[in-house]
């Protein structure tokens, strides 16, 4: 009579589990490797200053910084093929050139018109960089309602390169390139991933949105974000959620619960009480180029509100 668990077949299975544990292993191996790269070039990387002071020659506040960012995230929003995430790219570029001190950048704050021209040139100077779509001088114009010309926007993007010493792309790790690899080492389903995922973005919008996080770590921010919408979805239970911050907090070389990144929780949260959910886009174009169609209107939100 031959055996039920027949000694083969327990060695196949044996074997299947071990080639499925080391592939984990490696996928985590190659995952955390990622991570602290950017944590390493991220600790060498010069951290931005809260620019906003009480001189009385700064009409400059972080109200303009606030009505700027709505700007741009309502551009994105009217063309599908712009990521809400390369807004915080252009505030990352604007926040650096305005705590630089360089060119023009103390004038800068002292003008709300030019504080208005260097943020629609910091997100002109993103969009170039970070999507593959074609964003035109001549849509931008449009996009200004003429309000500022080529000249002007050419002379300030001049003016944000040498000051950054063209170094645009120095920070350019996301706090939601942190959230993408937090969840690559998560064991989640996709379709629980992308709730998380989505989650995390609403939560960046509110970060994009208040200089404070510029002036923390990517890193800090991004477990923020995704401490914010793991405690926001409903499809994991309270045990499920704690079991994923154990396995994480076990996974990666740095303490997800320090002073510095429960801080910035503690300021998300009350920041994320406040703001809108994200908005569906409105257009959908081709990824070769971004043109404006006769049913559009010249600018989602006009920028001569602050003039």
């Amino acid at each position: 009579m031959k055996s039920k668990n027949h000694p083969i077949q327990s060695n196949e299975s044996d074997k299947k589990e071990i080639i499925m544990a080391y592939k984990e292993i490696n996928e985590d191996v190659d995952v955390l490797d990622r991570i602290n790269a950017m944590l390493s070039h991220e600790e060498n990387t010069a951290r931005c200053q809260n620019y906003f002071t009480d001189d009385q020659e700064q009409k400059v506040d972080a109200a303009c910084r606030k009505a700027m960012v709505d700007w741009c995230l309502a551009v994105c929003d009217s063309f599908a093929e712009l990521s809400r995430e390369t807004v915080a790219c252009s505030m990352s570029i604007l926040d650096r050139y305005l705590s630089s001190g360089k060119g023009n950048s103390a004038e800068v704050l002292r003008c709300k018109q030019k504080f208005q021209l260097a943020a629609i040139t910091a997100f002109y100077t993103a969009v170039k960089i970070h999507e593959p779509v074609q964003l035109g001088m001549a849509t931008l114009l449009k996009l200004c309602r003429g309000f500022y010309n080529q000249e002007t926007i050419v002379a300030m993007e001049n003016d944000i390169l040498s000051s950054l010493e063209w170094r645009i792309s120095l920070s350019s790790t996301t706090p939601m390139e942190y959230v993408r690899h937090f969840l690559e080492l998560l064991p989640l389903r996709s379709d629980v991933a992308d709730v998380i995922l989505e989650g995390a973005e609403t939560h960046m919008d509110c970060a994009t949105g208040d200089v404070f996080f510029s002036t923390c770590l990517a890193s800090s921010v991004g477990v923020a974000c995704l401490a914010g919408a793991i405690d926001d979805t409903c499809v994991l239970s309270s045990l499920e959620k704690d079991a994923l911050w154990c396995q994480l907090s076990r996974k990666l070389d740095f303490d997800i619960a320090s002073n510095e990144i429960r801080k910035v929780e503690l300021k998300l949260l009350a920041k994320s009480t406040t703001c809108e959910p994200k908005r569906q886009s409105r257009a959908s174009l081709p990824r070769s180029s971004v043109n404006f169609t006769s049913e559009q209107a010249s600018s989602p939100v006009s920028v001569v509100v602050m003039a």
